[in-house]
């Protein structure tokens, strides 16, 4: 019973896929304007050739790992190694990641035996406190069920937390938003690499326009190489995009139960050692039941081979589509730029 209670708790739904979607979107459109913004900036500041280089390096090191890879191996493997990490990481990796606070549990207990080390990590801690103050305000921005964790009293004097440069409920904070980090980095990463080359087709395609035909250049070659960034996206990125949003939302699905469980079960709401190492093994147990489950491997293996399917389209039918759709795009520029 308690089998199928975990296996329900964990499928994802249609809101698991939103977020999932929402983050690679926001993450997409941030990159992109972002690469614009930047290469518009060296542009007015840079000279032409300087600039090129840098947007030709920017857009050449999104895709590095895939590039140097294929030159050991075929391309197909390379592309789903690396496809297959991604969602690998997005659903595994988030379990494994709650390891975290068997060492941060750990670190804590350490602390009040040997006061030197308590004072170095003390002072670690300060100087990292600005970054976990932002982090807490954009979370508390974003999901209204964050602050109910603002409600607790807290003091620290004569508890384990006197060893440490945060509280009971900084701790608590972290433990919520701790079990997001790993889909959303998934996520924010496939996006930004997306955003970037799209970023790097759109300007070099006006730049270039504009070079060769003045202003009316300028749309010619944005229609060009917009058409050309997503003619290489689409054959193989209907099946590869969602299969990875897919992987991250199962993810973020375990990250939300494990974030409600801090508030849901008052997790890491004690002020000694024991108490916290008994929460811990909570987490991990929960996130063993997780790693373990029937479902999640299931799942893993659909989103495998599916981009294994990806991987084969991207190697063996994109280029081909790309070179038919760009060579009618050829055959009618001359016409559209009145050449003829």
């Amino acid at each position: 019973m308690n089998n199928i209670k975990n296996k329900n708790r964990i499928k994802i739904g249609v809101n698991d896929l939103k977020w999932s979607a929402r983050v690679f979107i926001i993450s997409v459109l941030s990159a992109f304007f972002i690469s614009i913004f930047a290469y518009i900036l060296m542009l007015i500041f840079a000279e032409p050739d300087p600039v090129s280089e840098v947007i030709i390096n920017t857009a050449s090191a999104a895709t590095a790992k895939v590039t140097v890879t294929s030159n050991y191996i075929n391309p197909i493997w390379a592309i789903f190694i690396f496809n297959s990490i991604a969602a690998s990481c997005a659903i595994i990796g988030t379990g494994l990641f709650m390891l975290v606070h068997q060492v941060l549990i750990s670190d804590i207990d350490i602390r009040p035996r040997h006061q030197l080390y308590a004072r170095f990590s003390l002072f670690f801690e300060k100087m990292i406190m600005p970054l976990n103050t932002l982090l807490i305000k954009i979370t508390s921005m974003l999901d209204k069920d964050f602050s109910s964790i603002k409600k607790n009293s807290e003091k620290k004097e004569g508890t384990i937390w006197q060893y440490c440069a945060y509280g009971k409920n900084e701790y608590r904070m972290f433990a919520y938003m701790m079990p997001y980090i790993v889909p959303l980095m998934i996520l924010m990463v496939n996006g930004f690499l997306m955003g970037i080359l799209l970023a790097f087709f759109t300007f070099n395609g006006a730049v270039t326009g504009f070079q060769l035909f003045g202003m009316k250049g300028i749309l010619i070659g944005l229609f060009y190489n917009v058409i050309y960034f997503f003619i290489s996206i689409v054959p193989h990125g209907i099946i590869e995009i969602p299969a990875i949003l897919v992987a991250a939302a199962l993810g973020y699905r375990f990250a939300y139960i494990q974030a409600h469980n801090v508030i849901d079960k008052e997790l890491f709401n004690g002020n000694d050692i024991e108490s916290l190492k008994e929460d811990s093994a909570y987490i991990l147990a929960s996130s063993k039941d997780y790693i373990r489950s029937e479902y999640t491997w299931k799942m893993l293996g659909i989103i495998i081979l599916t981009l294994l399917v990806a991987a084969y389209v991207e190697t063996y039918v994109t280029l081909g589509i790309v070179d038919r759709v760009m060579q009618m795009i050829d055959d009618s520029l001359p016409s559209i730029i009145n050449l003829e």
